[in-house]
């Protein structure tokens, strides 16, 4: 987890210093190499050392992959896509599981689940660069010889003027993705403005976003503190240890599913309310539940990963949009490192089984329905006007009640999610 928090902070720069390729090609190597010689590690300390660089590399790979693929979708399917990318990295923990049921030795497994990243850097080759990032960086002959391809691969004719405009540099640009600001802050501010340092100490100085952040903030740790928790409890569960583990991972898929359309028609605060409580209810409560009981333990652990899923995906969006566009990628970066945090904590929570097995599953059950009380507190954001500085931050929301859950004609700009296209930025 700690070389996770280091990889998505140097990766994700490296990223936005050098390309989007080039952190891709970086974290295979890093995840491949690492991984490989964590299987054949002749101590712990090795081992140990190993499995930091393991993380970075994995930590980079997910956030540059990710970000590459948004950057590549339009505006209208860009909700979409952040969401249900999450598919595959749900697929691809679950299938640890079954490799495992095949492979028992850890060091062939640890081999197994590691080695395929050295595919990455068998076609790195064949991927485009972002043509985003490259008309930030100035480099626009390189950019439009990707537009016209893709234009050829999709058979449609690109605009001229827009090809034969060399004063690209002032042309708005539909948002670029910082990898730093962890898989989805969006840019749309000019070069010279995007100079201009932020950092996350502004977001404190006023009183109303610094309540809301450290809100996010630790939403956030929460979110990945019962996520990876749920994922390692499933091992302790009663029944086979196999299928409990494949199920928690498999649970995702429809949770990712099911938020895509819940969070337009309900706000972003009513959803993520609603997912951190189902959570929270259901961990609370299978601490309570006698081990004899395996399905109903069981059930109620997947439901709370159900839950604790959907409110991680929907926390990324919802963090995007809550702040100001000024201090977005200062600000989401931030939530970021607060989850690895918890991703740290983690292991000495669930550690407290040993003292009464039920306590970690206590823990996330209430920590998850604390942060479902607190975004209440949170503004709504579907079909408003997002702000864009500060200042406008602190006003934001101000004409919203606390139990203000979805979207009316009170708002600043009064729009259908399609039409929004600030809400739909992420």
């Amino acid at each position: 987890m700690t070389g996770m928090l280091v990889g998505a902070i140097v990766i994700g720069d490296l990223a936005d210093r050098f390309g989007r390729k080039k952190g891709i090609l970086v974290s295979a190597l890093l995840l491949s190499t690492s991984g490989v010689i964590s299987a054949v590690s002749p101590n712990y300390y090795v081992f140990l050392l190993m499995q930091f660089f393991t993380g970075a590399g994995s930590s980079g790979l997910i956030l540059v992959i990710y970000v590459l693929a948004v950057e590549f979708i339009g505006v209208k399917w860009r909700a979409f896509c952040g969401i249900n990318i999450q598919i595959p990295f749900a697929l691809g923990e679950a299938m640890t599981g079954v490799l495992a049921v095949f492979i028992r030795d850890w060091r062939w497994l640890q081999l197994a689940v590691t080695a395929p990243a050295f595919l990455f850097i068998s076609y790195t080759c064949l991927l485009p660069e972002s043509v985003r990032w490259l008309v930030v960086q100035g480099r626009y002959d390189e950019a439009k010889k990707i537009i016209q391809r893709i234009a050829r691969v999709n058979n449609v004719e690109v605009p001229r003027h827009l090809l034969d405009d060399h004063n690209m540099e002032s042309r708005p640009v539909d948002g670029t993705v910082s990898v730093t600001s962890n898989d989805i802050e969006l840019v749309n501010e000019s070069r010279p403005e995007a100079k201009i340092k932020k950092t996350v100490i502004d977001l404190l100085r006023t009183p109303v976003t610094r309540m809301r952040s450290f809100n996010m903030f630790f939403c956030w740790c929460v979110c990945s503190l019962v996520y990876y928790g749920l994922s390692s409890n499933s091992s302790s569960l009663s029944g086979n240890v196999f299928v409990n583990f494949i199920a928690t991972m498999l649970v995702e898929i429809p949770s990712y599913i099911f938020t895509f359309p819940v969070i337009d028609r309900l706000g972003r605060k009513a959803s993520l309310s609603f997912m951190f409580s189902l959570g929270g209810v259901a961990c609370f409560t299978s601490g309570f539940i006698p081990q004899g009981n395996y399905w109903l333990v069981v059930g109620l652990s997947l439901v709370g990963k159900f839950g604790i899923a959907a409110a991680f995906a929907i926390a990324y969006i919802y963090s995007a949009e809550i702040f100001p566009t000024e201090y977005r990628s200062v600000a989401v970066g931030t939530c970021s490192m607060c989850a690895r945090t918890g991703g740290i904590l983690q292991p000495f929570i669930a550690s407290l089984a040993d003292i009464y097995k039920p306590l970690p599953l206590l823990i996330f059950g209430v920590l998850s329905l604390v942060c479902g009380c607190l975004t209440v507190f949170l503004p709504e954001t579907v079909g408003c006007e997002l702000p864009q500085t500060l200042q406008e931050s602190e006003a934001f929301g101000s004409d919203q009640s606390t139990w203000y859950f979805t979207c009316c004609s009170s708002c600043n700009k009064t729009s259908t999610p399609e039409e929004n296209v600030s809400a739909h930025d992420v």
